[in-house]
């Protein structure tokens, strides 16, 4: 007579397997495999514009922020050695850009003590246009037209400045979302139809940047913007203005309603 471990090691040669030996086996096998979801902590919508995972390669908020203010620092002592021994508006607008990244890293950093846990925003427009004055920054190490590189300078300028004055008059104490609006006017009489497009001053040459209102005017319907220097320009038909420097922020407000000048019909 077989005994029990025979009669299942010829069940098996056979090709058959009893029915709890194959549950057992999916059982541990299950039991193994790691579970990960597609949805954040909280479900579904918990959250609007954030999602509680970490940031790409590993990184998360603080960390992204704290590399943007090492870029000014670095970036702006070099360019004091370089630019601003020779110009001095070139150092007079470095020294200002120091100065606002220095007081915007001070509250972005009481801002992270107070909120440990901040969730990670995968489409943080403020962060990308801090990054964005960096690489202009950077850029100007190679530049020879002095003139371009003033303009840059006061374009990042003005961007920090106005980043800097929203945070400080800011309610919640760094003013990083302003939601704006657009009218086009000719004179005082408001005249709608027009596309309107933005992007930072400072990154006027990129086309890839430029964005769009998302109705047309007027008003545009609303779009939520980081406070800075911005151009914007507005196109109808075969009309097609000429790009206006516009500051956005500064006072701490969270909505704002703009005017873009367009031809009378």
């Amino acid at each position: 007579m077989l005994d029990a471990r025979d009669n299942a090691k010829n069940t098996a040669v056979n090709g058959f397997l009893p029915k709890t030996l194959i549950a057992a086996l999916l059982l541990s096998v299950i039991s193994v495999l790691p579970v990960h979801s597609q949805y954040p902590p909280g479900g579904i919508g918990s959250r609007s514009d954030y999602r509680r995972l970490p940031g790409p390669a590993g990184n998360d908020t603080q960390k992204d922020y704290w590399s943007v203010w090492t870029g000014f620092r670095l970036s702006t002592e070099n360019l004091l050695k370089k630019i601003g021994a020779e110009n001095t508006e070139a150092a007079s607008l470095l020294s200002q850009t120091q100065t606002n990244a220095a007081f915007l890293e001070a509250k972005w950093n009481v801002w992270f003590s107070r909120n440990p846990l901040a969730p990670y925003e995968f489409d943080d427009k403020y962060l990308a246009s801090l990054q964005a004055n960096n690489r202009l920054l950077n850029r100007l190490k190679k530049e020879k037209d002095e003139g371009k590189a003033l303009e840059t300078l006061r374009d990042v300028a003005m961007d920090l400045q106005l980043k800097a004055d929203n945070c400080r008059n800011s309610s919640d104490g760094l003013g990083k979302r302003i939601k704006v609006k657009v009218h086009t006017k000719a004179g005082e009489k408001e005249v709608g139809g027009y596309e309107v497009f933005y992007v930072p001053k400072g990154m006027l040459d990129v086309k890839s940047a430029h964005d769009r209102f998302p109705r047309q005017s007027s008003p545009t319907d609303e779009r939520v913007l980081s406070p800075g220097g911005y151009a914007m320009w507005v196109r109808k038909d075969a009309y097609k203005s000429e790009p206006i420097t516009l500051g956005i922020g500064g006072r701490g407000e969270t909505e704002l309603e703009v005017d873009v000048p367009v031809p009378a019909e």
